[in-house]
C-alpha cells in the first residue's frame, strides 16, 4: 500500500511539472557594439542571475542575423533603432521601444585626407549604409552643421568591415561607422569629423515583440533591475571591463586600451522628438507606408 501511494505521489509531481512547465528564458539579442556593454556586464557580475529569472544574452554579428532572429522567435527582444522598429510595424510585426540604448556613430575622413571638417565634406561621397541608422545619423549630422540636401553626396557600402577597409585604403574619403570600429579607425589614423552625440539622442534602443511584453513581464522587469545596476558598476570603473571588450563583446583587440565608453544613462524612454524626427526622415524618403506616432511605437510599462 505504501508503495502505491508513492507511486501516485511521483506520478503526481510528474503531471504537475508537465501541466505548469519552466518559465522560458527571456532571450535578448545583442551585437558587438557600445550599446551592448552593459548587458554583457550584467551578464558576467551576475546580475540577472540574482534577479531569479533567466535572462539569455545572445551574440549576433550583424543586423540581419539578429533581425530574422527575432523575426522567427528565437530571442524576445534586442538592441535596435527606431528604424528597425518601423520597418518591423510597417511590415505587420508587433514590436515596441522599451528604452533608449547608449550607441555611437562616427563620420570620419581618411587619414590622408585634408577633410577636416563638415564644410569640407561638400560635394564628397560618404560610405554610408543606405536606409539604416547610419544614413540617417549622417543626414542629421551633415543638415545640423549647415550643409543642403544638394551639397550632400553618399555612396552605399553595405558592408561595415567593407566600409572600414576602404576608408583606410583611401578607396573612399568620408564614412560613417559605429563604434568600436570608428575607433580602430581613429587610432589608425583617421580623423573625427563629428559624431552622433552632438545631436542629443541618437535613435538606438531597446526593443521587445508584443508577445514577450504580455506573457514575461516579470522578467522584462528583472532585466531592467539589472541593466540598472550594470550601467552603475560602468560608469564607476568602466577601465575594469576592458578584457570584456575582447573576450566577450567581440571588439578589435586593438580599441581594448583606447576605447572610449560612454557615460552610460539609467533605461529611460527616448524622447517624444527623437523617435518623431525619425519617423519624418523615413516618410520623406517613402521608407514606410503606414502613419504612425510616438505612442504607436513606446511600451511606458517598463521604465520612466
Amino acid at each position: 500500500m505504501k508503495k502505491i501511494l508513492n507511486m501516485s505521489f511521483i506520478i503526481f509531481i510528474l503531471l504537475v511539472i508537465i501541466t505548469y512547465p519552466a518559465a522560458a528564458a527571456l532571450k535578448v539579442g545583442i551585437l558587438p557594439d557600445a550599446d551592448s556593454i552593459p548587458l554583457i556586464v550584467a551578464q558576467e557580475e551576475g546580475l540577472f542571475s540574482e534577479t531569479g529569472s533567466e535572462i539569455e544574452i545572445v551574440s549576433f554579428h550583424n543586423p540581419i542575423e539578429r533581425d530574422s532572429a527575432l523575426q522567427a522567435g528565437a530571442i524576445d527582444g534586442a538592441i535596435s533603432d527606431v528604424l528597425a522598429v518601423l520597418f518591423s510595424v510597417d511590415n505587420g510585426r508587433n514590436v515596441k521601444i522599451t528604452s533608449l540604448t547608449n550607441g555611437r556613430y562616427v563620420l570620419l575622413s581618411g587619414k590622408n585626407s585634408n577633410i577636416k571638417s563638415y564644410e569640407d565634406l561638400k560635394n564628397v561621397e560618404i560610405a554610408i549604409s543606405s536606409n539604416t541608422i547610419i544614413e540617417y545619423i549622417t543626414d542629421r549630422l551633415l543638415k545640423s552643421n549647415g550643409l543642403e540636401d544638394e551639397e550632400i553626396a553618399k555612396i552605399a557600402i553595405p558592408k561595415i568591415p567593407v566600409r572600414l577597409q576602404m576608408l583606410e585604403e583611401g578607396k573612399v574619403k568620408a564614412a560613417c561607422l559605429p563604434e568600436p570600429l570608428a575607433s580602430v579607425l581613429i587610432k589608425n589614423g583617421a580623423n573625427k569629423i563629428g559624431e552622433s552625440t552632438e545631436l542629443g539622442e541618437a535613435p538606438g534602443i531597446m526593443l521587445f515583440k508584443d508577445e514577450a511584453l504580455e506573457k514575461k513581464e516579470k522578467e522584462i522587469r528583472d532585466f531592467y533591475a539589472a541593466y540598472s545596476k550594470a550601467v552603475e558598476l560602468l560608469n564607476n570603473k568602466s577601465d575594469s571591463y576592458r578584457d570584456l571588450l575582447i573576450n566577450k563583446a567581440g571588439f578589435p583587440e586593438e580599441v581594448k586600451e583606447s576605447f572610449v565608453f560612454p557615460e552610460y544613462d539609467k533605461p529611460h524612454l527616448p524622447q517624444e522628438s527623437t523617435v518623431q524626427l525619425v519617423i519624418n526622415w523615413m516618410e520623406k524618403k517613402d521608407l514606410i507606408e503606414g502613419q504612425y506616432t510616438y505612442q504607436d511605437l513606446i511600451e511606458k510599462g517598463f521604465v520612466e
